[in-house]
Order: C-alpha cells, then sequence, then structure tokens
C-alpha cells in the first residue's frame, strides 16, 4: 500500500476545496488517561533484556529431641526465572512536499499528535494484554497461567488464585479470602492485602454499587457492606478485552506486573532530498509480564 500522504488523497482540501467549509472533522480526540501505571510495576531498564529469580525462606521449626537431640536443618530453595525481553515498535507516515507546502488547513502536516496517540494506545493494549491473557496464555514464572487453581509451590502443594463469578459482593470477598490465605512458597503465612479493584467499562455501574454501598446491595437485610471496608481503589481499564473479568490487586510494588523501558517513545523527522517528502517515525522499546501471582487474585466472570 502507498502510504505518502499526498494531495490526491485529501482532495477536499487542494484540489475540489468545498467552498463552505464550517469545521474539519480531524480525529483529534483525546486519548485515555493512561492507566497501566496504576496497576502494573514500571521500571525503567539499560540492558537488552532483564531477568528476575526467586527463592524461598525457610518451613516451619521442628520439635528438637530433648538431651542430645540434633536440630533439624533446613535450606532455602531456588524458585523459578523469568526473562522479560524488550520488543521494538514503531509506525512512520510521510508527506509529499506538494501537500506540506499547500496545506493551509495544517491537517495533514499536524499528523504528529495522531501518531502520539496511536502510540499511547498501542502502548496500554500491548501492556493489559498480560491481564487479557493471565487466564490462558500469559504466565507467571511457575510455569502455569496467572490466575490459575493450581499454582505449585516449591515446598509443596498448591495454591489458587481463581475465583468463579460475575463481579459482586459474594466473589470479591472471595477474592479478598484468596489474599488472606496466601501463603510463601514454604506455606506459611504472608501479609498481603488487595487495594485495587480493576475491571472493564461494563462493570463501571456495578462496581460503584459494590465499592459505595453503605448496606450489602441486592438483599432486603440490613447488613453492612463490609467490602467498604477494605478501602479499594476502582481502575476501570478500557482495555480489558473480556467485560466480565475482573481483578483485585496488590499494590503494584508488591503484585509484580512488571513493565520494563528501554526506549519511551521517540519521534525523528526528516526530509528527504530528492523527492522534498517529510518522513515522521516513531519508535518504543519495552517488555511486560508478570514476575510473580502473588498480590493478583482474578475471576473470569
Amino acid at each position: 500500500m502507498n502510504a505518502l500522504m499526498t494531495r490526491l488523497k485529501a482532495s477536499d482540501l487542494f484540489f475540489s476545496r468545498l467552498p463552505f467549509i464550517d469545521e474539519i472533522l480531524y480525529e483529534n480526540f483525546d486519548a485515555p488517561s493512561l492507566t497501566y501505571p496504576m496497576v502494573f510495576d514500571v521500571r525503567s531498564s539499560q540492558r537488552a533484556f532483564e531477568q528476575t529469580t526467586g527463592y524461598s525462606g525457610f518451613g516451619l521449626f521442628s520439635e528438637k529431641e530433648s538431651d542430645g537431640g540434633v536440630v533439624d536443618y533446613d535450606t532455602i530453595l531456588q524458585l523459578y526465572d523469568k526473562t522479560f525481553i524488550h520488543t521494538t515498535f514503531s509506525k512512520a507516515f510521510q508527506i509529499s512536499e506538494e501537500a506540506r507546502e499547500d496545506d493551509i488547513d495544517g491537517v495533514i502536516s499536524n499528523a504528529a499528535p495522531a501518531m502520539g496517540r496511536a502510540a499511547q494506545t498501542s502502548i496500554e493494549t500491548q501492556v493489559w494484554s498480560v491481564l487479557n491473557n493471565a487466564f490462558g496464555t500469559e504466565t507467571s514464572p511457575d510455569g502455569v497461567s496467572i490466575i490459575n487453581s493450581a499454582h505449585p509451590l516449591a515446598g509443596g502443594g498448591t495454591f489458587s488464585n481463581l475465583v468463579t463469578g460475575d463481579l459482586a459482593n459474594s466473589t470479591i470477598e472471595a477474592a479478598t479470602t484468596r489474599f488472606d490465605l496466601t501463603t510463601d512458597e514454604r506455606g506459611l503465612p504472608i501479609e498481603l492485602s488487595p487495594t485495587k479493584l480493576v475491571y472493564a467499562p461494563l462493570n463501571r455501574f456495578q462496581a460503584s454499587v459494590v465499592l459505595q454501598s453503605q448496606q450489602r446491595p441486592g438483599t432486603t437485610n440490613n447488613d453492612i457492606n463490609a467490602i467498604t471496608n477494605l478501602g479499594l481503589q476502582p481502575v476501570m481499564s478500557k482495555y480489558l478485552t473480556d467485560e466480565d473479568a475482573w481483578f483485585l490487586m496488590a499494590p503494584s510494588n508488591v503484585a509484580k506486573l512488571l513493565v520494563y523501558w528501554r526506549k519511551e517513545p521517540v519521534t525523528d523527522h526528516i526530509l528527504d532530498f530528492e523527492t522534498g517528502n517529510m518522513k515522521s517515525k516513531m519508535t518504543y522499546r519495552l517488555s511486560y509480564g508478570a514476575a510473580d501471582w502473588r498480590g493478583v487474585v482474578g475471576s473470569a466472570g
């Protein structure tokens, strides 16, 4: 496809020139506010890729045999590795010399903001794919999906961070219980609490009902809505592809859903000597994924 923006591709502005133009409806909409930094732990990188690894703690103490018995020796356990390989993303456009010179309305010459908005949406879409695929192809370092009913523990056994059901008081309570019961790799309890409720636009009003009702919604009883005591921050993402899916999240520095920026968006411009065409290019490099599953509990709805 010929991607050169010429006067012929905008003939209403250059050749047929509509005589009574009151407004040129150009796609200069505001982009949605950035949401991924509210959920993901964003870091910078100076290397071609980044890696994470881990070690367990010790197990429970055992009773020592009396009168000269030996102590029970234990060891920390090597856990799982994860490699974050940066990917380069790019897009460019070019404008003919004649189109630049004759663009009295600035529609073609001012295409850079549209490129920036496309970049922002692309970044959000790419990063949020971590949660969009959290029930299937996106894995945590232990080799199973981020949201899974059987995360293997290095000390034996499994743990589930999956709940079932639509967004409601009962399912949020079940997800919160998952947080309360979370253990380390040796099965010891840890302190872990949710701080965010992440959901798609379809659940916007249901989230308000669940988080803000003073009494338990949907019942004739006068029970208090205990979920209000959790102080959950609502985070609506336009980039969640499953409208029924929702997640409870710990703070981003605890949940370990990582974004590594190798190169934030950079724009380059150049004039081609032979044609006079102006070329503009934007590129960025980043990687993203889960360094651990703890701190995230989810439901596919």
